[in-house]
């Protein structure tokens, strides 16, 4: 009795221990979660500076400065960017690093440049008696700024600005002018005709270039010339060099360039592009390939970009020149046919067709069409023919038509009346519908290169047949000839009939982004008597 009533004892002891360990992982202080960090807001700059440098100070111990510049500029508007700015050694040219007098890289030095200039420059207007900014730490170091965060947009130098200040310089008497702004690196700055490379090629540091670029890449690194450097020395410098003759310039504030607004490719259309030396339309041919030549429409192309960077994604270089047959490492060890058959590369001829295919009025057909073959990791191999013709003129293909359709054959409507039980057969404009397919194909540059045959459009629902195999022409088979009504488990990766339509339809309007239908009886209209027990839901389909 007594060894029962320590068993208990125990027990419960044991119960009250386990208890309370649960109650004290579990305990209010330990399960609370830990406050997320304040988030960073972002603001307009309104030309405005943050000076935080946090590559340097790591976490701040005061919150960061925000520095009118714009007010500074006015305030001083009559000594010149060069008060605060050093010029270079010919005392031309402004290089914009502030501040000017930095005895080392260390963050002292940092912090007392900083001081010794703006704090020394406000104590010197005090003692002028001329208004003047803070001098003290609460008064730079605001409490409002610990986290705010000063974002500008990227300034894009498009097509329209080149083109602007191309046809201004020419209006100077200056016609040959690319030497102003580019300019690669050979022992020394040079200007070479067809390298009039984007600048970020070189100045945008640290992001992965070819090694055609290593040397010109490390010395911009070691001198510390990113691209917001770079372009503001080049640029601005200009500017202001017309300002002070008083003649029409370029802006000179911050939110005049960081304006956040990019034109669109429509925008571009009729914008001249640079003259780099490109042919029209060259054929592009690589010695000891197996393929035949494929003939590039260049100036087209031209275009639909809204850079050249977008194809010369690091020079001008035709591609061939660093991805060769058997790929180098100028070219990252990428060989020709990736270079350009790449389906899923935003840079290759395959990979920005794909592209134009999602959007809405290609994308109803070939969302559902396999866009590759799957096993070699290729577009299908009928297309090759369609590009690899070796020759050096080729005529744009006839606008397609369905005017010589068959109507007997090509039905204008077609009954589908696979629920015939619950609903009406369902009326699906054939003939509308192939004709809105002709409409967009032929408004397509592309899709008018393409789609040189009806049977190409066809393909967009009879996916799986070829006109070749047909019996008769324009006449492939029907959804139910391949789709059984119930499920084949043969054949797992075959929808049921029900499902091939919906799936295929459906799909489309969807891809499509049309608003209709999206309600059953939009396209099935409901029987008013139907059977009770389809009613129920207890039927089989």
């Amino acid at each position: 009795m007594k060894k029962k009533i320590l068993l208990i004892v125990i027990s419960i002891g044991l119960l009250i221990f386990v208890v309370n360990g649960f109650r004290a992982v579990y305990s209010k202080e330990t399960l609370e979660v830990p406050k997320e960090s304040p988030a960073i807001k972002e603001v307009n700059p309104e030309n405005k500076i943050s000076i935080a440098h946090t590559e340097i100070f790591g976490e701040l111990e005061r919150p960061p400065v925000v520095f009118d510049h714009f007010k500074h500029v006015k305030a001083l508007k009559d000594k010149g960017c060069q008060i605060c700015h050093e010029l270079n050694k010919e005392k031309a040219v402004l290089n914009f690093i502030f501040p000017k007098n930095i005895k080392g890289k260390d963050k002292d030095s940092i912090m007392n440049g900083y001081h010794d200039e703006c704090i020394g420059c406000h104590k010197k207007l005090y003692k002028e008696d001329k208004k003047t900014g803070p001098v003290t730490c609460a008064d730079c170091h605001k409490k409002e700024f610990k986290l705010v965060k000063l974002t500008y947009p990227v300034v894009e130098f498009d097509y329209k600005l080149h083109d602007t200040h191309d046809k201004k310089l020419q209006e100077k008497g200056i016609k040959e002018n690319c030497n102003l702004c580019h300019h690669i690196y050979n022992e020394e700055l040079v200007y070479e005709k067809g390298k009039e490379w984007s600048c970020y090629n070189c100045h945008d540091i640290g992001k992965k270039r070819s090694p055609l670029l290593a040397i010109p890449n490390k010395i911009t690194a070691q001198k510390g010339l990113n691209i917001q450097k770079a372009s503001h020395k080049r640029c601005l410098n200009c500017h202001l060099y017309y300002m002070g003759k008083a003649e029409k310039s370029g802006p000179v504030n911050c939110t005049e360039c960081h304006t956040g607004k990019y034109r669109t490719i429509a925008e571009l259309e009729n914008i001249p592009r640079p003259d780099a030396g490109q042919k029209d339309k060259p054929l592009i041919e690589i010695d000891n390939s197996k393929m035949k030549g494929v003939l590039f429409d260049h100036k087209t192309h031209e275009k639909y970009s809204r850079t050249c960077k977008e194809c010369h994604h690091q020079t001008l270089y035709p591609c061939k020149e660093c991805h060769t047959l058997t790929g180098s490492v100028n070219g990252g060890g990428i060989n020709t046919a990736d270079a350009y058959h790449d389906v899923f590369s935003k840079y290759s001829c395959a990979g920005c067709h794909n592209k134009k295919k999602t959007e809405a009025n290609c994308a109803g057909c070939h969302s559902q069409l396999s866009m590759m073959d799957i096993k070699a990791k290729t577009p299908n191999k009928e297309i090759c023919a369609k590009c690899h013709t070796g020759k050096k003129e080729i005529s744009e293909p006839a606008p397609l038509t369905a005017d010589k359709l068959d109507p007997e054959v090509v039905k204008k409507d077609v009954e589908i009346k696979i629920l015939e039980k619950e609903f009406n057969p369902s009326k699906f404009p054939h003939r509308k519908i192939i004709d809105k397919f002709v409409k967009i194909s032929n408004e397509s540059k592309l899709g008018r290169y393409f789609h040189t045959d009806l049977q190409v459009l066809c393909a967009g629902c009879h996916h799986q047949s070829s006109s070749e195999a047909e019996a008769k022409k324009d006449t492939p088979p029907n959804c139910k000839n391949c789709h059984s009504i119930s499920f084949d488990p043969r054949y797992p990766n075959r929808p049921r009939l029900l499902a091939a339509y919906h799936r295929q339809c459906i799909k489309c309007h969807q891809e499509m982004n049309l608003e209709k239908p999206k309600k059953c009886t939009e396209c099935h209209e409901e029987k008013k008597n139907r059977p009770k027990q389809i009613l129920t839901g207890s039927s089989s389909r």
